[in-house]
């Protein structure tokens, strides 16, 4: 009952080159993913930030704020429309466009400016 088989690696090694590209290419699509989210968080965020800042220029009357407007910065370009109520930003970064909106009523800068005379 001692029987010896005899049997080729092939089957073997197919199987193994199977798994371990399937495992390859998990990993390459995981990472792949992790870069592609890691990219589009990274641009939000400097067009949130474009946003910011703008916005810091209108409330502390540093740019006049009118109907339309713009503002160049060196990652891109904001646009925004003021309807007496709230604030439309377009920001254009890297051939994308994101929107954004603030309320905002033109006499909340005066009371700011209030606040801060009355501080002094």
């Amino acid at each position: 009952m001692n029987k010896k088989y005899k049997g080729g690696v092939l089957l073997t090694t197919l199987l193994f080159i199977f798994l371990f590209s399937f495992i390859f290419a998990l990993v390459l699509e995981e990472f792949q993913l992790t870069q592609r989210f890691t990219h589009k968080t990274k641009e939000y965020y400097i067009a949130k930030t474009m946003v910011s800042m703008l916005l810091f220029d209108i409330k502390e009357g540093q740019k006049g704020l009118e109907k339309k407007g713009h503002q160049d910065f060196s990652s891109g370009k904001v646009q925004y429309e003021y309807d007496r109520i709230r604030l439309k930003f377009i920001v254009q970064l890297n051939q994308k466009t994101y929107r954004f909106q603030e309320d905002y009523r033109e006499d909340e800068k005066e009371k700011n400016k209030l606040k801060s005379k009355k501080g002094e």
